[in-house]
């Protein structure tokens, strides 16, 4: 009964290698295909990976939060700024242009043009559209108001 015991654990011992090692090859075998990668079968399939996959080698590319993080976000300020001030002085100011398809720089020129209604005086004895009826229920003139149609309908009830 004792030789039994030995050769079980001797063979338990082997199988638990031959176990690791199989799990090992698996692991190996697995970066392999994933860089493989089978064709997608759709071209839809195809470009959002390929996009996916951009997008993530540029994530990768960015630096970590920092001093250099914030040196490379103001150059890409500066030189948006830049670029913005160009299109604005390239552009003569009478110029109405067709938005073009291609170029989508069109809106760094436009400038911005509203009514001016600094003139214009609120009286609050006109009435317009942009004057509204303010009614407070807690204010005691309006307490008072209330209480005094509620007597006033009550006295046209009891005349009924």
């Amino acid at each position: 009964m004792v030789v039994d015991c030995e050769e079980l654990r001797k063979e338990a011992r082997q199988l638990k290698r031959e176990l690791l090692e199989a799990k090992q090859k698996k692991e190996a075998l697995k970066p392999k295909e994933k860089e493989e990668e089978e064709p997608a079968p759709n071209s839809v399939v195809e470009e959002y990976l390929q996009e996916k996959k951009k997008y993530e080698d540029k994530r990768k590319q960015q630096p970590k939060k920092g001093v250099s993080r914030e040196d490379q976000t103001l150059a890409l300020l500066d030189r948006f700024k830049s670029k913005l001030t160009q299109a604005i002085e390239e552009t003569p100011e009478n110029e109405v242009s067709e938005p073009e398809a291609d170029n989508d720089e069109g809106w760094m020129s436009h400038i911005l043009q509203f009514e001016d209604r600094s003139r214009k005086v609120k009286d609050a004895s006109m009435q317009d559209e942009d004057t509204f009826e303010i009614y407070d229920p807690r204010n005691p003139v309006t307490k008072r108001r209330r209480e005094e149609s509620k007597k006033i309908m009550r006295e046209k009830k009891e005349r009924r």
